[in-house]
């Protein structure tokens, strides 16, 4: 019934036949690239790479790219990694890597506050367990940990920078040349 689809037909791949593509619009940092290998390290693969017939990476660059870089990775996996292929023209590829990686969104902070509540008050975590766990750093964890953070700090007071201006018009917000 599901045999068309890609996850139901994993292959793994040599990570070195896999190749990065030229349009990816997203970037990970060193912190999240650790914390990524330290869950793969802990969990396993749960997310294959998308790839093209010809071996394109069309989402999971960072992956791929722990996997050849990442001593650890390459000896458990002996340098192979799973992989979803699908057969799309490059213009397909480009929409798919872009639709996938908006598709992931970003975290908000109410919501991550909210979490590390729940994990030290419920589930009795330690901050600095925490702090390993999810990539931050425990100043990150105790400020998420805070009540009332963002009422605390009169966030909705903060004078806010324009980070860009319409060329076009060659004035800022506030009507000044640039």
């Amino acid at each position: 019934m599901f045999e068309k689809d890609p996850i139901s037909r994993i292959e793994w791949r040599d990570v070195d036949s896999l190749q990065s593509n030229s349009w990816n619009p997203n970037v990970v940092f060193s912190p999240e690239m650790a914390l990524l290998e330290r869950s793969i390290l802990l969990t396993g693969w749960i997310q294959p790479i998308l790839v093209a017939t010809d071996g394109t990476i069309i989402d999971g660059f960072h992956r791929a790219t722990l996997s050849k870089q990442s001593k650890a990775l390459r000896e458990r996996y002996v340098g192979m990694v799973p992989c979803a292929v699908l057969d799309v023209p490059r213009e397909q590829a480009m929409i798919l890597t872009i639709r996938m990686n908006r598709a992931k969104g970003s975290h908000v902070a109410v919501r991550m506050s909210a979490i590390v509540h729940e994990l030290i008050d419920v589930h009795h975590f330690d901050p600095a367990q925490i702090a390993v766990e999810i990539g931050a750093t425990r100043d990150e964890v105790d400020l998420l940990y805070q009540d009332n953070v963002f009422e605390a700090r009169d966030i909705a007071n903060w004078t806010w920078s324009k980070a860009w201006y319409p060329r076009e018009t060659g004035k800022r917000g506030n009507g000044a040349s640039p």
